[in-house]
Order: C-alpha cells, then structure tokens, then sequence
C-alpha cells in the first residue's frame, strides 16, 4: 500500500513538472537564455508562437514558407515578415531601410513597434501597427501580439490587419528567421512541441529508465552455474546412499528424502491427496517426469524394499515442486509491479 501511495506521488509530480515547464520553460532556461528566442518561430505552437497565423495563410492558399536566407540580399518582390518576441533577435530595422526604399517589402512585429516610426504612414490599426511607404518599398512595423496564438484564441482584429496589408502588398510569403539564429543561437526543438508530445516524449524516457534500471539490477552479478550445482548435489547424493546403503541403513535415507517430498506435496498442491490419486494430481497439472512419479507411487503401494533409485525419482520430485512454486512467486511479483 505505500508503495502504491509512492508511485501515485511521483506520478503527480512529474504531472506537475511537465505542466510548469510548459508554462514558464524551465528546462529552457536552464540550458540557456539563447533558446527563449524560438517562441515566434512560424511552427511554435505555444501560446507565444506563431503557428496559427503561419497555417491559416497556408490554409487560404498562400504561398508561405520559413526562410533563412539574409533578408538584405533578397530582391525578389516578395513579403518578409521578421518576428521578435521578448528576447530580442540580432536585426537592425536601420540597416534595412536601404533594401526597403528600393522596393522591398518588410513586415516587422516586435513588442518595441512604438520605438520605431516613418513618415509617410498608408494605414494604421489602434496604434499597434502601422504600414509605411518608404521609397518603392512597403514597412508593416506592429505589435508581436497581434498575431500570437494567445491572442488569436481571443482576438483576431488586429491579425487581420495584418493580413489585409500582406494581401495588398502582394507577392510570396517568407517568414524570416536569418537574424535568429545569428552569434550563437539555435532554435529549440522540444520548445516547438506541443504539451501532448512533451508527456508523451516523458512518459517514454521514465519507460526507458525504468527498464534499464530494473535489467541493470542483474549487471554485473555472478551467475550460478546449474549444471555445477546439480552435479555438486548429486555426488553428495551418490556418496551418502552409497554409504547408508553398505551399511544397510538405507531406509533411512529413503525415510529422509521421502518427508521431504511429502512437505512439498503439501505446499504446492495445497490439500490432502489418498495415496492412489496423488499421480493423476501430478499429471493433472502438466508436471513433467510421468513415470518417475509412476514408480515412486508404485513402491509406496507395494510396499517394496527402498533402493537407491527410488531415492533419485523422489528427489527429482522434489526439486520439481520447488523450482515449480519459486517460478510461480516469481511470476507472481512481476505480475505486482
């Protein structure tokens, strides 16, 4: 019973863990503040990310894609979209400025938007984004928010402002993530997972650990060598009824190893059996060794002289139940694990 209390109290913890990690990204920040930049990536679905907004494009038929090229180097007539969440990302909207006047187009979301103002403003949305003509080319400078999955589980004006400017703009859609990964920084794969996955990826690395420690239980033990075991026993088997047999005490041996095999009789079969249906008990059991329980059962009934052999069928016998009722315990505790 407290074992069980203790299984459901590591279960509820691990629970707990999973739940806070994705929360508030423990596991993240302990392996560096670096990761924390993936949260807008385009395939993130957590509440910080992107994902929804990134497929319904695909869904209405877009031409959408992740992009890792240098945006500066891009003239294609395309629509970048660069996103920033609170971890700031490695990119200048001033060395931009060059490319955007000579007819790029350039969507830019970041929680600082309001740092960031042009002069000849097209459209705005409730001062959280506003898009610019500068030179030949098109700014959309707006808040990170807008497009989130949090908001977008609650709010979808301000996406759609969003959505109506990249309609006007025209051309393919790439979701820039250059200057993410630039000094150092990689995205994060297990951040990108949804919870589901995570317990799932949990639940098999606790099944993994679990089987290597309950088999590495065995490592390195020394293994009993049956065949030298048995043979150990049967020399002192030879030695001792050879013995008693020239000095023609040979039943009491017989006596001895007859005791023996009436106590396991009892303790495997569990009740009392007449001597003359303890066979078909034996053989009703699937019990191997037929005729040695044959013939022990045979100088039981007729009452003949013990000899050495008969000493060998009831220790074989014998051995049998008890390898029989340890397996069954064995089989029996796995079962309770």
């Amino acid at each position: 019973m407290f074992r069980n209390k203790r299984i459901i109290i590591f279960a509820m913890l691990i629970i707990a863990f999973l739940l806070l990690n994705n929360r508030y990204h423990l596991i993240e920040k302990s392996f560096g503040k670096t990761n924390q930049n993936n949260e807008s990536l385009p395939l993130n679905t957590s509440l910080e990310g992107v994902s929804i907004f990134y497929d319904t494009l695909k869904h209405l038929g877009y031409s959408v894609k992740v992009d890792a090229g240098n945006l500066l180097k891009k003239n294609d007539g395309d629509i970048y979209i660069i996103t920033e969440n609170r971890a700031a990302i490695s990119f200048d909207l001033k060395e931009a400025e060059d490319w955007i006047k000579a007819g790029g187009k350039l969507i830019y979301l970041t929680p600082a938007y309001e740092q960031y103002t042009y002069a000849d403003r097209v459209e705005t949305h409730e001062d959280k984004a506003s898009l610019y003509a500068v030179g030949e080319g098109k700014l959309l400078i707006g808040d990170i928010d807008l497009v989130t999955n949090n908001t977008l589980l609650k709010n979808r004006e301000g996406a759609y402002f969003v959505f109506k400017c990249i309609e006007s703009l025209g051309g393919d859609i790439y979701f820039n993530e250059h200057y993410r990964f630039l000094g150092g920084q990689s995205p994060s794969l297990y951040r990108n997972l949804p919870i589901h996955v995570k317990f799932i990826l949990f639940q098999l690395i606790l099944t993994l650990i679990g089987v290597i420690f309950y088999l590495g239980k065995g490592f390195g033990k020394p293994k009993r060598i049956i065949d030298e075991i048995e043979r150990d026993e049967n020399e002192y088997l030879h030695a001792s009824a050879n013995l008693y047999e020239k000095c023609e005490s040979i039943d009491i041996v017989y006596d001895a190893f007859h005791r023996e095999f009436e106590n396991e009789f009892k303790k495997t079969f569990k009740r009392a059996v007449l001597p003359q249906d303890w066979v078909d008990l034996w053989t009703g059991h699937g019990l191997p060794h037929k005729e040695e329980a044959a013939r022990v059962f045979d100088h039981q009934k007729e009452n003949r002289k013990a000899g050495f052999s008969v000493i060998k069928d009831l220790d074989l016998l014998t051995q049998i139940m008890i390898k029989r009722r340890e397996e069954f315990w064995v089989k029996l505790k796995q079962k309770n694990l």
